[in-house]
């Protein structure tokens, strides 16, 4: 796997490394996870029986509501939560007051190339506040 560096946005400062769990489909963190355990549970979700404890979780977009920043938060005092988020595009404020609460680094509109490289279980590491993606060779 070859090292790669992308460049984004930071919206969540921090950083964090975790291997990438890659969806296809939109996320909503108010009803797709179970907050205790980090599964996936949401029927619409092509993560659908996936764990996102401790990944780094890459969404083309979230779906959500005000109260999705509770969902998130949850996920933190479950210990439950990401590791950090990459959205392709700005997320609902909700998600962003949500990871700012958890301490969930985020980053958001990487690069092209970021889109076309990336595999699901890449180790990835995300400063959020540069807006740095940079993908490791695994040990």
């Amino acid at each position: 796997m070859p090292e790669g560096v992308w460049q984004a946005r930071g919206v969540v400062g921090g950083q964090a490394e975790g291997a990438a769990l890659v969806s296809r489909t939109a996320l909503s963190f108010l009803g797709d996870l179970d907050i205790c355990s980090g599964v996936v549970v949401g029927r619409s979700s092509d993560l659908l029986g996936a764990c996102v404890t401790g990944r780094v979780l890459v969404l083309p977009a979230s779906r959500g509501s005000a109260g999705a920043w509770r969902f998130l938060f949850q996920l933190k005092v479950h210990d439950s939560h990401p590791a950090a988020l990459v959205l392709k595009e700005l997320p609902d404020p909700s998600v962003t007051q949500g990871a700012i609460l958890s301490g969930v680094p985020m980053v958001v509109e990487p690069e092209a190339e970021f889109w076309e490289d990336l595999r699901d279980g890449d180790l990835l590491q995300v400063d959020g506040t540069i807006g740095r993606i940079a993908r490791r060779n695994a040990e």
